[in-house]
């Protein structure tokens, strides 16, 4: 949609500046004109960029999606976590076990805030997810995860090196952010990861 919302301003931007008499202007004003266009793009059609401009934190603007309804808290327990690499996207994967037959899938580059780095003197950090307890903020309309706090207690993980895929999404997993996938044990998500 941002991309949309981009290729929208640069075309209107282009329209405008030829209808100011651009193709009377010397041609590096029309390329100048392009680039500043292009670039603002990226800063004007970027997702909260009116919100930052008013001083609104990202904490403050979930905090009021929350209170207006149009985001919720949702509580976990996890007792099993299966971790691996989208070698595809560079983007971590927990497969959770929340209850019996019910998993949870968490994706997404950020989830590397909590792995474990050792390889680094200077980033050196304990794993710190997944965890027994966690919350997610999540937006009721698109079900995109906004939020993830995490508990105290870190849990073991299977740690997966190279996983095929496929395995996953033929017992139902789109490897979503969030997504919950039911009637499925986790003995046989494990056998299928391994």
């Amino acid at each position: 949609m941002r991309l949309l919302l981009a290729l929208v301003y640069i075309g209107f931007g282009i329209w405008f500046y030829f209808r100011l008499g651009g193709s009377k202007l010397p041609p590096y004003i029309g390329i100048v004109f392009g680039m500043v266009l292009m670039f603002s793009s990226v800063v004007v059609c970027n997702e909260g960029f009116l919100r930052r401009i008013r001083g609104i934190s990202d904490k403050e603007h979930i905090n009021n999606l929350i209170t207006n309804g149009m985001a919720i808290i949702e509580s976990y327990k996890a007792s099993e976590a299966i971790t691996f690499e989208d070698l595809n996207t560079g983007c971590l994967c927990h497969v959770l076990k929340i209850g019996d037959n019910r998993a949870m899938c968490l994706y997404g580059q950020y989830l590397y805030d909590y792995a474990e780095i050792l390889d680094d003197p200077d980033m050196e950090q304990q794993r710190k997810f997944p965890t027994d307890k966690f919350k997610l903020v999540r937006r009721t309309k698109s079900d995109e995860i906004l939020r993830l706090d995490i508990g105290q207690n870190v849990i073991e993980e299977y740690k997966i090196e190279s996983l095929r895929l496929e395995n996953l999404y033929s017992l139902g997993f789109r490897l979503k952010n969030g997504e919950i996938v039911d009637g499925i044990s986790f003995d046989k998500i494990r056998d299928a990861c391994a």
